[in-house]
């Protein structure tokens, strides 16, 4: 009766492992998704939370190479941008105060999916969204310029972590 028991405890902790190992691996590798019509527009988050800001300097960069939009000293700067992206981007001047740099990237394109991050040299934050650009369903209509849908990191973690841990309550 003592092995049993003993078997059960070891197969509960390799599997609060199996889940702690987990969270662990999909919080390392999952970012924001935020998901777009092409010919619409979508916004881009960037907040690096409760700081105090004495400088206001954001810079969005795409696939680490691509210049897509500065923020200079609380002011707007589009003048070392991709020319791909000239006239489709604008951000939140009001907003910055509030530490909201989120971009607002129009007309998308397909060609615009990927990896978009905010960098803030004050904090060093390099916060990372991924766009995905999908083409309009047919016969749904829309708000012209609606963005679809935002995925959190959050929401996925506990809709993955969720079967991981009904599996340990079961055990």
């Amino acid at each position: 009766m003592h092995c049993d028991a003993t078997g059960m405890y070891e197969k509960k902790i390799n599997v609060l492992l199996v889940c702690f190992f987990t969270l662990v691996l999909i919080e390392a590798s999952v970012q924001e998704a935020v998901q777009g019509f092409i010919g619409d527009f979508a916004v881009l988050p960037c907040h690096p939370g409760n700081r105090q800001l004495t400088v206001i300097t954001a810079h969005w960069r795409y696939e680490d190479r691509k210049n897509v939009y500065d923020i200079q000293n609380g002011k707007g700067t589009t003048k070392e941008q991709d020319s791909e992206y000239k006239g489709r981007t604008e951000t939140f001047p009001a907003e910055y105060s509030n530490g909201n740099f989120s971009l607002r990237l129009g007309n998308l394109q397909k060609s615009d999916e990927g990896s978009y991050c905010c960098f803030i040299p004050e904090f060093g934050l390099n916060e990372c969204v991924s766009l995905q650009v999908k083409e309009k369903p047919r016969g749904i209509q829309e708000k012209p310029g609606s963005n679809s849908g935002v995925e959190t990191t959050a929401g996925r973690i506990v809709f993955l972590l969720f079967p991981l841990f009904s599996v340990t309550v079961l055990l």
